[in-house]
């Protein structure tokens, strides 16, 4: 079978305009949504059937009643956080297969051929795509502005699950270490009061030498942006470079001294915590701040993924349906397939990829958010409208495609 053929049947003057609300998109979308939603909970039973294999015995032994039925309901309610946390990964992906699967079934039942011949277009069949998008997207934007950040903000804060023990906000026992760009900063860190205990801090100039070093008990933010207050401590300034022979330098005892320290208190007291889990408003927040904090990328592209990846669902289902409809419009093949399957997941790592990017600075954050979702797009329109003829919609009549001979 070779490219389908929209030239009408000559003598056929009957015209009609197709329904865009009709019955055919009602139907259309309820079947695409169903092998949609089989696919994404399919993936959603994989991926916590691996979480669980891993961590049930953690998860068991974290159960505040350790009864049968209070394990049972607390291993329970870590499966819906665990949803939470996955579908607005597993979405965009789940909806690719799904709706390929359901092309898949319009060419076995001949059903496209039925749609066609009826006088509706490959671009006309996207009305039940848009719907469906339209919910997803929502979906998915829900999914990483708020039900992703809520769900691992309460297993951190409850400490449940590997986001736990891996994000643990309590005052640790060991120092961590804090690189900013002219200092470096080993301390134990309250989280929860953004402030520092047992504190060493090593200032270095711009050519890599130590200027000075401080050494307290414990510093908090004070009410001037870019400086702390340092308690019980001593500051020791370097010697100039000329005097470092005979000079060793200037040591200085405090009970209190307010000093300047670019460490922002919001940003310490999420530190660790990737951006793509910190609740929208906290995100927002970090990326307005620019350079002044680090791992700024990182915040300024997941602040564009969490708006553009509202358009990767409609983007990842019209991409499916325009290669099912331009590689099996008439029959499937083996090849097809697979190969259409194929370039769904390539989408699934590339959108994963770009992102990566993005957070470590190699691709700016608009393009590390917007590029995949706005590529899809543009790909399933350009596929459908050369399978499309240019005949205005009045002017189709039924029964008008004809295969063309292989």
């Amino acid at each position: 079978m070779g490219k389908p053929s929209f030239r009408p049947s000559p003598g056929e003057e009957r015209r009609f305009l197709t329904v865009y609300f009709g019955t055919y998109t009602r139907i259309q979308a309820i079947s695409h949504a169903r092998h949609a939603a089989t696919v994404v909970a399919a993936l959603l039973v994989i991926a916590l059937t691996l979480d669980l294999a891993t961590l049930i015995e953690r998860i068991l032994a974290q159960a505040p009643d350790q009864s049968a039925l209070g394990r049972a309901l607390h291993v329970a309610w870590y499966i819906m956080l665990r949803i939470a946390d996955l579908i607005g990964t597993l979405l965009p992906l789940g909806t690719f297969l799904g709706i390929f699967w359901s092309e898949v079934t319009l060419t076995q039942t001949r059903e496209r051929l039925v749609v066609w011949n009826g006088g509706r277009t490959p671009l006309q069949t996207l009305m039940p795509l848009l719907i469906l998008g339209l919910i997803c997207g929502i979906a998915q934007t829900a999914a990483l502005m708020w039900l992703r950040p809520a769900a691992v903000a309460y297993q951190i804060e409850n400490g449940i699950g590997s986001y736990g023990g891996r994000f643990d906000r309590r005052l640790q026992a060991h120092a961590t270490w804090i690189t900013l760009d002219n200092h470096l900063i080993r301390a134990r860190i309250d989280y929860r009061n953004s402030r520092l205990i047992d504190v060493d801090i090593y200032e270095i100039s711009t050519s890599g030498r130590m200027t000075s070093r401080i050494q307290a008990r414990s510093a908090v933010p004070s009410s001037v942006a870019g400086q702390w207050t340092f308690i019980d401590g001593s500051r020791w300034i370097a010697p100039l470079p000329s005097d470092e022979q005979t000079n060793i330098g200037e040591a200085k005892w405090f009970t209190e001294e307010v000093l300047p320290l670019p460490l922002d208190p919001l940003w310490l007291a999420n530190f660790a915590i990737e951006a793509r889990f910190l609740p929208q408003q906290t995100l927002l927040a970090l990326a307005a701040l620019g350079d002044g904090v680090p791992n700024d990328a990182a915040y300024a592209t997941w602040k564009q993924v969490r708006m553009a990846q509202a358009l990767l669902p409609f983007g990842m289902m019209g991409l499916a349906s325009a290669l099912a409809m331009t590689l099996i419009a008439f029959r499937t093949t083996l090849k097809s397939v697979i190969g259409i399957g194929l370039t769904g997941y390539f989408v699934h790592v590339a959108t994963h990829l770009i992102v990566w990017l993005g957070e470590y600075g190699y691709v700016a954050p608009i393009l590390a958010g917007w590029l995949i979702p706005v590529a899809t797009i543009a790909a399933t329109l350009l596929l459908l409208v050369r399978l499309t003829p240019a005949i205005p919609p009045n002017d189709r009549r039924p029964g008008s495609l004809q295969p063309a001979a292989s």
